[in-house]
């Protein structure tokens, strides 16, 4: 697997952004493939009771997709100055944002998926889900989710 690539996932956040410095310590000399992925707003608007006349779905998921666009080169960047030789990829979510990771990867049969994890807890976890966990339980190859010391983590000094 030489010539498989990485999929280094990217949403902009600053667990992403030392997912990638991280990554590229471990895993230079690579092709890398950084992963945005934007959600549509369509299924959301219509099951909040907007109208086409009150919301343009089409502009605003133009607009989205746009913005992954630009969330994905800003990772190529920070992937290249790690020594990376990445190129971005900016794909809409049919469903979970883990799915759509662990299609990508599929897809291009990648050597290994990286990201970085919010670590949410609780309740906050349980509500809004984890993107982390659903790749790592759903994923056919190696996933190296990255911790980011907190402020209050003792090993952050």
């Amino acid at each position: 697997m030489p010539d498989a690539p990485l999929i280094l996932c990217y949403d902009g956040s600053d667990d992403a952004k030392h997912a990638i410095q991280r990554g590229s310590d471990l895993l230079t000399r690579r092709r890398a493939l950084v992963l945005t992925v934007w959600l549509p707003t369509g299924a959301l608007g219509a099951g909040l009771g907007f109208t086409a006349n009150a919301v343009s779905f089409a502009e605003v998921d133009r607009a989205a997709a746009e913005a992954g666009t630009r969330i994905a080169e800003e990772g190529v960047q920070l992937a290249r100055d790690a020594g990376l030789d990445a190129e971005p990829v900016a794909v809409k979510a049919g469903g979970p944002i883990w799915h759509a990771i662990v299609e990508m990867a599929d897809r291009c049969d990648a050597a290994a998926i990286v990201m970085g994890s919010r670590g949410l807890t609780g309740l906050r976890s349980m509500l809004l889900g984890s993107v982390s966990g659903g790749v790592v339980h759903h994923a056919d190859r190696p996933t190296l989710v990255i911790r980011r010391p907190g402020e209050d983590d003792s090993r952050a000094a």
